[in-house]
């Protein structure tokens, strides 16, 4: 996913999103977190806004890396080996929910895995 950078640790979920476009597009704290929050909000992980990276599950670091990657709109989101990122959940299911939620920011995407897992994406890969 981009951007490929991963967690500061020392910074909440929240900052961690805010931060893509305080960095690349000089936007205050108060807009960038505020956009964050809605798209945390969005997403339906609102409560994980002031989680560390330590507390944060797979799941819920998946969908900050998410949020972070569609922050500044780029044109394709690659989406690279997801299972990689979700160990422990059933990951297409919930990959394809968290995406259809965020269908309205979410720019064209495209799911790279290995062969013999593409049938878990059908039209994706």
């Amino acid at each position: 996913m981009s951007p490929d950078l991963p967690l500061r640790v020392n910074l909440t979920a929240l900052e961690n999103i805010a931060l893509i476009k305080q960095f690349h597009l000089n936007h205050t704290w108060a807009q960038a977190s505020a956009e964050a929050q809605q798209l945390l909000d969005q997403c339906g992980h609102a409560d994980i806004a002031l989680k560390r990276d330590e507390d944060l599950t797979p799941t819920q670091r998946f969908a900050v890396k998410t949020v972070r990657a569609i922050m500044l709109a780029r044109p394709l989101l690659v989406i690279d080996r997801p299972a990689e990122l979700l160990p422990d959940a059933p990951y297409p299911h919930l990959m394809a929910a968290m995406l259809d939620k965020l269908a309205d920011r979410l720019p064209d995407y495209q799911i790279l895995d290995y062969d013999w897992n593409k049938p878990l994406y059908p039209g994706s890969i």
